[in-house]
């Protein structure tokens, strides 16, 4: 961790933690400068997001030839996002702004419960942050400067795909020997529920997410936030 090598880790965490807030705030109240930088500020996106996306995978893949399936593949909620996210900052597909929206909200949930207890803090590195730093902020970009729109059925539809796909990752992870999408670790849930289930986790996990979401649709649904053209 970069980072890490200057700095107390939790101190690091506090600064991203401040940093988000203070960058959220700056979305709705340096709007006219944001708009004016557009270009620059989702070129830097991109670099951003293709500098964590080599070191996690291209690196391993290309040059030290140590890609191993169980662990080396983007299969797990914000690292998917953040793909999805890159694709975005670089074609601006509106097809994906609901994803966006509810599956970059969960970018918040990461930063608040960082892979695990408090002291695992000590362990992120400096991809996560950067990935959940601009995760959280996808969904205030879309509903700002896009004019994005939440509907329920978009909600539904999205908590409906993560339940899909996390079903369809038992058998594989079975297959794999991995913990894709931490089926098996089950993350704070598995803190609460030891020994769940792995069906109960799923079912859980997309219930919360849907009350996630259901909480940023309920902030915005009504709101005329778009940047004027």
């Amino acid at each position: 961790m970069l980072f890490f090598d200057f700095a107390n880790p939790y101190l690091i965490y506090a600064f991203f933690v401040l940093l988000t807030a203070y960058t959220i705030r700056l979305m709705f109240t340096k709007k006219e400068f944001i708009t004016k930088n557009m270009k620059m500020i989702l070129f830097i996106v991109t670099l951003l997001l293709l500098w964590t996306q080599y070191v996690r995978y291209f690196d391993i893949l290309f040059f030290r030839s140590e890609f191993n399936i169980a662990a080396n593949l983007p299969f797990f909620i914000c690292r998917v996002s953040a793909v999805v996210l890159l694709y975005y900052a670089i074609t601006q597909d509106k097809r994906l702004e609901g994803f966006l929206f509810y599956w970059g909200a969960l970018g918040l949930a990461g930063i608040i419960y960082p892979n695990g207890p408090i002291s695992n803090i000590a362990n992120v590195t400096e991809t996560f942050y950067i990935d959940h730093f601009l995760l959280t902020l996808s969904p205030f970009f879309v509903i700002v400067y896009k004019g994005y729109k939440p509907t329920l059925k978009g909600l539904f539809s999205i908590v409906g795909v993560m339940m899909v796909m996390l079903f369809i990752f038992v058998p594989l992870n079975a297959l794999w020997g991995s913990d894709y999408f931490y089926l098996a670790n089950q993350s704070i849930f598995g803190e609460l529920f030891p020994d769940s289930s792995v069906v109960a986790f799923i079912i859980a996990h997309c219930i919360a997410a849907g009350i996630f979401f259901y909480g940023y649709y309920t902030i915005f649904k009504n709101t005329d936030l778009k940047v004027s053209e």
